[in-house]
């Protein structure tokens, strides 16, 4: 490396660089796939209109209900299609905010869906935007 002249070298530090943040946009672009939570639910992200939308496509163990859900017409609902997330396309440096269904309680959290690097969406759900949690999923299908 020592013995090369700065202008390969210049030329060589740019094209990673290049190569770097085109991998980084193409994959911040579109965050749609099947997604695997650390419990081992699967959560399939599709286009619904204008935004992101996240169901349920294989909950962590089968026969699982929302049974923590205050809206009567809801509670009991089967967990299997259930719809966890909507978030916006119009995100910055690929961090999509919306809104975040927690089944655990039963509550709609403000959030975000940040793309990161090897298929990785890290999900985060924040109360008031000051006390946040995060869960990182792996994406396992498109």
């Amino acid at each position: 490396m020592f013995g090369k002249k700065p202008k390969d070298l210049l030329l060589a530090s740019t094209l990673v660089l290049f190569a770097i943040f085109s991998a980084s946009a193409a994959f911040s672009a579109d965050p749609t796939g099947v997604w695997l939570t650390k419990d081992k639910a699967e959560i399939t992200i599709k286009r619904c209109g204008a935004d992101y939308c996240g169901i349920v496509s294989k909950p962590a163990k089968p026969g699982l209900r929302d049974i923590r859900n205050p809206d009567p017409a809801l509670n009991g609902r089967p967990i299997m299609g259930m719809p966890l997330l909507r978030v916006s396309k119009e995100g910055k440096k690929g961090v999509l905010p919306g809104q975040l269904y927690n089944p655990l309680d039963g509550k709609m959290y403000e959030g975000t869906l940040e793309l990161r690097a090897n298929n990785k969406l890290r999900i985060r759900g924040c109360v008031l935007k000051i006390f946040c949690l995060h869960e990182d999923w792996v994406k396992i299908g498109s």
